[in-house]
């Protein structure tokens, strides 16, 4: 029997490839098992499969199931990018020496990249949003819905984490403090993404939407220069427990933003017009 982590992993995964080999996938893990190792496996291989997804024979299909990718991974890379420009200022504000003015102008560039590619993201999401308005194809929003139980976490954590400073037994408190925003920012990454597949944009909106994520993989790659950058100053143990783990997401989200913007890109410059389906996966 399949439990619910090993569910989750296999709904990770692109439709195409789900499509294609879902049942034999699932068939797989049930004879198996879906121990924690197994678990892992299939989350890397959602991910290895956002990054190369499993296309149709048909090149124009071929196309758009590729952009409709690029799409989604560029946008969960942008919002991996955008929780770490916060923790950067703050553990620099915590040294007891000034930043270097080059690390703040970098940062300032790297907010500033970030916050632009935010616009034209908006712009994608607009156009994104009149197609459904004028389609009626409104369930393939429902995932948004997960937001709403989270974000309620987000709002009480300040007072939480009050809490937890004023009476030292309510560890667990402050935990859930901390643990209530991460569930909010993992769903406000993984549900959008997740909108894109399920509403199967016509050619001209996924175009533009693929197209966006070249500004989104230069703005993820600045912000993990500027990750770098802070990790190479003479920061103390503490600030490295942070920013090492910083380093290591803001570099793969800009290695998977630059090559899947860049599959992106060139499957919306081709000039054979992708094929528009309708319905949802």
């Amino acid at each position: 029997m399949i439990n619910m982590a090993a569910r989750m992993a296999l709904r990770a995964y692109p439709p195409s490839f789900r499509e294609r080999y879902g049942c034999e996938l699932e068939a797989l893990v049930e004879d198996t098992g879906a121990g924690p190792s197994v678990v892992a496996d299939l989350f890397s291989g959602a991910l290895r499969a956002w990054l190369r997804p499993v296309m149709p024979d048909e090149s124009a299909e071929r196309r758009r199931r590729r952009m409709q990718a690029s799409v989604a991974t560029t946008w969960v890379t942008w919002c991996a990018a955008l929780y770490a420009l916060p923790v950067l200022r703050f553990v620099l504000s915590e040294e007891p020496w000034p930043t270097p003015d080059s690390l703040r102008r970098l940062l300032d560039v790297a907010q500033y990249a970030m916050y632009g590619a935010g616009l034209v993201l908006l712009v994608g999401a607009l156009a994104l949003l009149a197609e459904s308005s004028r389609t009626g194809s409104w369930t393939a929003w429902r995932p948004l819905v997960a937001l709403i139980p989270t974000l309620p976490t987000w709002l009480i954590a300040p007072l939480l984490l009050a809490f937890a400073s004023i009476d030292p037994v309510s560890y667990w408190v402050g935990a859930l403090g901390m643990l209530g925003p991460a569930a909010f920012l993992v769903t406000a990454a993984v549900t959008p993404a997740v909108v894109v597949t399920r509403c199967r944009p016509s050619a001209k909106v996924l175009r533009l939407l693929a197209l966006s994520g070249v500004a989104v993989a230069f703005a993820v790659t600045t912000t993990g220069i500027a990750c770098a950058a802070t990790l190479a100053m003479d920061t103390d143990d503490a600030a490295q427990l942070v920013t090492i783990p910083l380093l290591a997401v803001t570099v793969a989200a800009s290695a998977a933003a630059l090559v899947s913007s860049g599959r992106g890109a060139k499957a919306a410059l081709h000039k054979e017009r992708p094929v528009d389906l309708d319905g949802d996966v």
